[in-house]
């Protein structure tokens, strides 16, 4: 097998939306990263929803430029909609946000992603398409580098004192160390598609996401993207949804038709591509840093989209997983202890997210009748729709929220 003779310092598994940003990170703090990613971009991929919190990433990426000249639908709020048709007032991001940072953008994916990528490029990040990582090197129980091969070359070995998993669900490191588990009372299905031409709402709340609730604690999503085009799926438990058929487009098309709300919003809308669908979306790693090795983004968990939470995420860790590796090459220290410094407040996070997604599974739970019963914590349920949730006390918030949802009934099937 060949050796790579270049050395880096942190070599990243992944270009998504993650990779590219923890790459890009440090690249601007003059560590080398090289980024081996195994599609052609750009490429497909699901979860088109930003939330506002990530703005100070994009910020600091310099994307912002870019996301303003987009074409990319604006996003202001999020709204509920009962299984009657009954509609939550929307949730606007300025009740807690001031200034430009209230707002954010629905995104087509494929470009989204292909930005990040293409801004990690002109950070001075080396970018390679098109690679297969077979594995990660361990010698001594410490990451020191992958086997990588290229679809048209031969396999090789490219070393550097910090490997960054941004695989998403692939989960390279978790699946070869048996770090990969099922997340209990979370166990749900998706099923999504696109159509053209779907109703959309005025002004401001044109690009808001819409929120459909059907049986057995249910949902749609609807994300109007550009060009017309709106993101439509379903989550549910995979026993409501496959209980008749285990054909994607059967049940997607069945569970529609069932939702009336939605229906009519689809009225004139015409469907452009078939029906996708993951039986299993939750799952996590039991940790997500090692000696020489960090997981991030979906690589490390992955809950639910009813937040929107799997972009911010993907972004938040990378920042933050990319303070604690520029600490620990500047030290030269890439032991878990150092290299898992970010983990703390970003699991903070992550909780106070998961308990609110229990919640909204809970039967018992609304929105609507949480924020009559504790209006004052109203800012604080925007906080978690907008991302603001990690350093940030938000104990008064989960002990109301426990109180109208115990813990005990939040483990859902």
């Amino acid at each position: 097998m060949k050796n790579n003779n270049k050395k880096y310092d942190v070599t990243v598994i992944g270009g998504g939306p993650a990779g590219a940003t923890i790459s890009t990170l440090l690249q601007q703090q003059e560590h080398r990263c090289v980024i081996l990613e195994s599609s052609t971009y750009p490429r497909y991929h699901i979860g088109e929803s930003l939330i506002p919190h990530a703005f100070g990433t994009l910020d600091r990426l310099g994307l912002l430029p870019k996301l303003r000249a987009s074409h990319f639908p604006e996003k202001h709020s999020v709204r509920f909609v009962s299984q009657s048709g009954k509609e939550s007032e929307p949730f606007y991001f300025s009740e807690t946000i001031e200034g430009v940072a209230a707002q954010t953008w629905q995104v087509e994916r494929s470009e989204f992603d292909q930005m990040c990528l293409d801004n990690a490029r002109e950070n001075g990040v080396e970018v390679r398409t098109d690679i297969k990582v077979e594995s990660v090197i361990f010698e001594n129980g410490h990451a020191v580098g992958v086997r990588a091969k290229a679809d048209d070359g031969e396999p090789y070995e490219l070393r550097a004192k910090v490997v960054v998993d941004a695989s998403g669900r692939r989960t390279v490191i978790g699946s070869k160390l048996g770090l990969k588990e099922d997340v209990p009372g979370l166990k749900k299905a998706s099923l999504w598609s696109y159509s053209r031409g779907g109703k959309r709402l005025d002004g401001i709340d044109a690009g808001e996401t819409t929120i459909f609730m059907i049986p057995e604690r249910g949902w749609f999503w609807y994300i109007p993207l550009p060009d017309d085009m709106v993101s439509v799926g379903i989550v549910a438990s995979p026993e409501y949804l496959f209980a008749d058929s285990d054909n994607f487009e059967t049940v997607f098309l069945k569970e529609v038709e069932k939702c009336a709300p939605l229906s009519e919003r689809l009225a004139n809308a015409t469907r452009t591509e078939s029906v996708r669908g993951i039986k299993k979306l939750a799952y996590r790693n039991r940790k997500i840093t090692g000696d020489g090795w960090v997981m991030i983004g979906d690589a490390a968990a992955f809950l639910d989209p009813i937040y929107s939470s799997g972009l911010f995420l993907a972004l938040a860790s990378a920042e933050l997983a990319a303070a604690s590796i520029h600490e620990a090459l500047t030290e030269n220290d890439v032991s878990a202890e150092k290299l898992g410094a970010f983990t703390a407040p970003l699991q903070q996070g992550v909780e106070v997210i998961k308990r609110l997604i229990f919640a909204f599974y809970d039967p018992k739970f609304s929105f609507g009748d949480f924020v009559k019963k504790y209006p004052e914590h109203r800012g604080a349920l925007i906080d978690c729709l907008v991302g603001d949730v990690i350093n940030k006390d938000m104990s008064p918030f989960l002990q109301a929220l426990d109180e109208m949802s115990p813990m005990t009934q939040l483990n859902i099937s």
